[in-house]
């Protein structure tokens, strides 16, 4: 029991509260995050809501309310650290999130090589690409994977850079939290 916590969000104007379940590995901020996005999900979608109405309905924006927790995520990341120039989340051949307008098609495409590239020289040792760093004079990238996705992140070199890498490690543990939650419950609601 001591690795159960609640995270809890209120509406005090409507009288809500959303308690969330949540595993403390986690984290405060995920279950805070998620509570509040399923609060604001549920006003949405019940403006007008009394205790005898039927919410089962709001099942299936469970899932959807996880899935889209991407965005806030990336977009904390922004505005949080001053030296995060930019935050994307790649899925497949596709942008789920990106900070900031950019030339997608050669992005994807010029990612594709890259990554390409890096698992064939990690493959002669024996090994997968993980992560990578890209420096120049001004700025650096970092691709990190996590689970079936492509985490890239612009930086800039002027700003302290163990700070930033341990900003991205936390923002890519809570991708990483989203993942395996989202796929878990995605998982769930096929076999129900």
């Amino acid at each position: 029991m001591n690795r159960i916590g609640v995270a809890i969000a209120k509406d005090a104007g409507r009288k809500l509260i959303c308690c969330l379940i949540i595993d403390k590995q986690d984290g405060r901020e995920f279950g805070r995050l998620i509570a509040q996005m399923m609060l604001d999900e549920f006003v949405k979608m019940y403006p007008s809501a009394r205790h005898t109405d039927d919410f089962s309905g709001f099942n299936t924006k469970i899932s959807e309310v996880i899935w889209s927790s991407i965005h806030p995520i990336l977009d904390n990341l922004i505005e949080k650290h001053r030296g995060v120039q930019l935050a994307l989340l790649i899925v497949g051949d596709s942008i789920k999130h990106a900070t900031h307008q950019i030339d997608k098609l050669g992005l994807l495409a010029n990612l594709q090589a890259l990554l390409r590239v890096a698992t064939n020289i990690m493959a002669s040792q024996n090994d997968l690409p993980l992560s990578m760093e890209i420096k120049g004079h001004r700025n650096r990238v970092i691709i990190s994977r996590i689970e079936r996705t492509t985490f890239i992140v612009a930086c800039r070199n002027s700003i302290d850079e163990r700070l930033t890498n341990v900003q991205v490690e936390e923002t890519a543990q809570l991708i990483r939290t989203v993942l395996v939650i989202g796929s878990n419950i995605k998982d769930v609601w096929k076999i129900r």
